[in-house]
């Protein structure tokens, strides 16, 4: 599963472009998540919302975070024990994009009104799009981005993330998986000297400094 951020300012077409993306990716056959920065708020239920609008397209579940709660958003197949081991295993598809999050070290695509300056964003930035203003992307666009995200799932291929806390290893699956994994190859990659590695091994040492 590939994790791919949509980033740009408010305003910009993210979520246009996410319905769009979608659109193209169930029409192949692909299942695909979609989680939405909402750091504003959310109003639950609303039938125009713009995570009731990429439901619409296809994408499943979807994804709401905003300063007052987490919203899902699922088409309901299966049976209710096969849903619940859905919610409690994580975020399901071959794909997820993220709407926002442009801090975040997950790849992006990155959108910009024509004529305007691309937002500051976090790297990697994996494409840069232009949106014509009032307009929907075009065809070209949506292609770029579905090639994007396969080329992404590609890569990741069989990679595995492992946590150790103190010498005790700590499970990952399912999305935990995907996420760390994503989160890793996005912050390594740009680095000099990791292209060729097959193993990589990062630290992270949270006991505090003693002055040593």
């Amino acid at each position: 599963m590939a994790i791919v951020a949509i980033v740009g300012d408010s305003g910009s077409g993210k979520t246009l472009l996410s319905e769009q993306v979608v659109a193209a990716l169930v029409a192949d056959g692909r299942r695909v998540g979609y989680v939405k920065h909402a750091p504003h708020g959310f109003e639950p239920g609303r039938p125009d919302s713009d995570s009731e609008r990429v439901l619409a397209t296809g994408a499943d579940p979807v994804v709401v975070l905003g300063c007052d709660g987490v919203l899902q958003l699922s088409v309901g197949s299966g049976v209710p024990v096969d849903q619940l081991s859905q919610l409690l295993t994580g975020l399901r598809g071959d794909v997820v994009l993220l709407e926002g999050f442009s801090t975040s070290p997950w790849p992006k695509v990155r959108i910009s009104i024509e004529g305007r300056q691309p937002r500051e964003v976090a790297e990697p930035v994996l494409l840069d799009v232009t949106r014509p203003a009032d307009d929907r992307f075009s065809d070209d666009v949506v292609r770029a981005v579905v090639k994007v995200l396969t080329e992404q799932r590609a890569a990741i291929g069989q990679d595995r993330a492992r946590v150790h806390a103190d010498g005790r290893e700590v499970p990952l699956r399912g999305f935990a998986q995907t996420v760390v994994v994503s989160t890793l190859r996005g912050l390594t990659e740009p680095l000099r000297g990791v292209e060729d590695a097959d193993h990589l091994v990062v630290e992270l040492d949270r006991r505090p400094d003693l002055g040593h």
